[in-house]
């Protein structure tokens, strides 16, 4: 019995430790770089309470709390503007600040809240190709955009309200800013960088160029799929016998296979225990012949489905992973049924591939025709050649063909020698074996057609039914044997259709390899081994030219969403870019602020590569993430760069180092947080952490990048586009280096 209350327990358990795990390094990163218990606690403290906000908005819109919607949320996104609030209030207090503690806690918020509103409006619109998502990859993905939007609009309402209530009750008005360890080692670190980027602007700036081009030559590298698959702890496994076996034979094959799955001796005689199972990771096995549980779901006794329940996987011996046990047991079941297609998936994945495919695989290729015969040569022929290509797993071909039948043909020629017309003959065939209405029966109001045929033994057999007799109209009798050709062929046992058009399935799965690199060398293959019957040169087998093939499964899921995305992610990157420039002012501050976006994806990109990841719709929303935190990091930098040349008179050179060493803080400590969030989620192996790994180690990496290239190359970058940009206006020629710009200006 399969108890998907298991599952959810499990995941749940997962999910419970990635958030708990995820907030405790949240507020541990915020007391080292803050070194204030105190502001590290309020800060820490709107995580909970946005979390319930978002329970409350997902109570409000009638949405489930699912492993996405909770176990991919970053609380380090969350509260970066709390992070940002925080931080500037306590770099305000002290003994050297002016005014009361309210007056230095309002020009405090005053100073990051308008910053600090554009940069999560950004947050928030860079999450809106979540909201457009589609079919599967909607499903799933619909839940964690609102709990996003919901736990991010929480948090800047407390960034906004309790943060400085919290911070004028519990900070000590007397409290003094000091470094902590770590921002002294970061400082001597990257505040050298900072001063020879700004003095040498020109040489600096080109490595800006570095992250873009590593993004346009490396995300090509990258293996495609739709979704990583979601681990469930167990087997389900389908067996297609020959499709004219019976049911006694059938069964006699399920002991076995089910004796192979749980690692039984192979004599029979043997005791199958604890102590002498190969395979003790499978608790038990539980078979079903014939049709699944769905009677509508048309299946014979070459059909077996088997369900084998796996122990947790850190009771496992060592070595021993699931993909190795995967082999081991399909190379076993192979070996002792040679001929027979065995596929691997699980409970619930099977039903969500079989919807997606439309056949009981991972993945199909449709052979449509309208010849049954055609169709089953092609594909058979696609199962030869897809047998070569690397990746294509657990291969078959659902036969139309197989059943049996008795075909009578009659010969015209002989019927007419006897005066018989083939009429005739059909009318002794159906009589004599599928039965005649020769009268009707009442009872009462009720009548039924009374029907005669011969007895079993004398239209059980070939032999039997050359016998039967039929009457000529000079009143002999000829056996149907000298008039008719009876054999027995093959005909078809089940018809595929899909918009009333006949098709032959062949199923496959893809391990080892990614999705989309898998497919196209099988597409490539296919083309090349199988042409069109007009195109072909020599081929052993062709495709008519009324046959088409269809390729379903994820591979189709895939394209969608990178269809949707492509159109979204330019729109959604238009509406940063006018926030931005709402935020920035200026067009040329925006283009340096975006310029942090593919700084991030490089990162991103890095990881996936470094850790061995395909990029999925999964990474795709990781991604998503990281354009958000990189246009927050960056308008913090520019909008302080802004200020100290608008109210303070700096120097192009000295607001830029200035603005670099004084939002170095908050911007490590943002970059740092989504990171660390995050981190619980990239390393966990367990049951339902697969499908938010990608999003984390996308999140990891940009978050990283962010950290060390993007606070390099902004400093020069804001010299060398603030030169070019006042030298143009002012007709010429820029600043020198050092001379504030109102005495050249003058």
């Amino acid at each position: 019995y399969y108890d998907r209350g298991a599952l959810v327990k499990v995941t749940t358990h997962t999910v419970i430790e990635n958030l708990l795990v995820g907030m405790g390094l949240v507020t541990t990163i915020l007391l080292i770089f803050l070194g204030h218990s105190r502001a590290a606690l309020i800060t820490a403290i709107n995580i909970p309470i946005a979390l319930l906000i978002a329970f409350c908005g997902l109570v409000a819109t009638h949405t489930s709390a699912n492993l996405i919607s909770l176990g991919a949320v970053d609380f380090g996104i969350v509260v970066d503007s709390t992070v940002i609030m925080m931080e500037n209030i306590f770099h305000h207090l002290g003994p050297h600040g002016k005014g009361t503690m309210i007056e230095r806690i309002e020009q405090s918020a005053r100073e990051v809240a308008t910053p600090m509103t554009f940069s999560t409006l950004i947050i928030g619109v860079a999450f809106l190709p979540l909201f457009t998502m589609t079919g599967v990859s909607g499903v799933i993905f619909a839940p964690m955009a609102r709990t996003y939007a919901f736990a991010i609009g929480g948090a800047i309402c407390l960034a906004l309200t309790l943060t400085p209530v919290l911070s004028s009750k519990l900070i000590p008005a007397k409290s003094e800013e000091k470094e902590s360890f770590v921002m002294r080692v970061l400082g001597h670190i990257y505040h050298p960088l900072f001063s020879w980027g700004v003095r040498r602007a020109n040489i600096a700036a080109p490595f800006a160029l570095v992250p873009i081009l590593a993004t346009v030559f490396l995300f090509p590298a990258l293996g495609r799929e739709f979704m990583p698959k979601l681990e469930e702890g167990n087997f389900w496994i389908r067996a297609t016998l020959p499709m004219s076996i019976s049911l006694d034979q059938s069964a006699k094959y399920v002991g076995r296979i089910r004796s192979i799955l749980r690692g039984c001796p192979a004599d029979p005689a043997q005791v199958c225990d604890e102590a002498h199972r190969l395979h003790p990771e499978v608790l038990t096995v539980v078979s079903q012949l014939g049709r699944p549980d769905d009677g509508t779901d048309v299946s014979g006794f070459y059909n077996i489905e088997l369900f084998a329940p796996l122990a947790p996987f850190d009771e496992w011996p060592r070595g021993v992973t699931k993909d190795k046990l995967t082999d081991e047991l399909n190379k076993e079941l192979s070996e002792a049924f040679p001929g027979v297609v065995f596929n691997f998936s699980q409970m619930i994945s099977d039903n969500v591939e079989e919807a997606v495919s439309g056949v009981k695989g991972e993945n199909s290729v449709k052979v449509f025709g309208n010849s049954l015969e055609s169709n089953e040569k092609v594909a058979d022929a696609l199962v030869d050649v897809m047998g070569h290509v690397d990746g294509i797993k657990d291969l078959g071909h659902f036969q139309s063909m197989g059943q049996p039948n008795i075909r009578i043909t009659p010969n015209r020629e002989l019927c007419a020698r006897y005066g018989l017309n083939t009429g005739d003959v059909d009318a002794v065939i159906q009589a004599a074996i599928g039965g005649q209405a020769v009268v009707q029966v009442y009872e009462g109001e009720k009548h039924f057609d009374l029907t005669v045929r011969w007895k079993p033994e004398y239209r059980m057999s070939l032999e039997a039914i050359r016998e039967i007799t039929v009457s000529t109209p000079e009143g002999a009798q000829v056996p149907l044997g000298e008039l008719a050709d009876v054999q027995i062929v093959d005909g078809p046992a089940i018809i595929y259709r899909e918009d009333a058009v006949r098709y032959s399935p062949v199923k496959f799965s893809v391990r080892g390899r990614d999705l989309a690199s898998t497919i196209a060398a099988a597409q490539t293959t296919v083309e090349r081994e199988i042409p069109r019957c007009d195109k072909t040169t020599g081929a052993k087998v062709c495709r008519p030219y009324d046959t088409r093939l269809e390729w379903g499964g994820e591979i189709n899921e895939l394209h969608e969403a990178e269809g949707r995305l492509q159109i979204i992610i330019p729109i959604t990157i238009l509406l940063i870019t006018f926030l931005t420039y709402s935020a920035v002012k200026t067009w040329i501050d925006t283009i340096l602020v975006l310029t942090n976006i593919p700084v991030a994806c490089t990162g991103g990109v890095l990881a996936l590569l470094v850790t061995q990841v395909n990029f999925s719709v999964s990474a795709a929303m990781g991604f998503i993430s990281i354009f958000g935190i990189a246009i927050q990091d960056s308008i913090l930098v520019v909008t302080y760069f802004q200020r100290l040349r608008e109210t303070e008179g700096h120097s192009i050179e000295q607001a830029a180092r200035e603005a670099a060493e004084k939002r170095l803080r908050p911007c490590l400590m943002t970059t740092l947080v989504a990171m660390i969030g995050l981190f619980p989620a990239a390393i966990s192996n367990g049951i339902g952490a697969q499908t938010q790994k990608p999003l984390a180690i996308v999140v990891i990496g940009g978050s990283i990048m962010l950290a060390v290239v993007a606070r390099a190359v902004q400093p020069p970058l804001l010299v060398v586009a603030h030169r070019w940009f006042h030298g143009r206006r002012d007709g010429g020629g820029h600043p020198s280096e050092g001379i504030p710009d109102e005495y050249v200006e003058a």
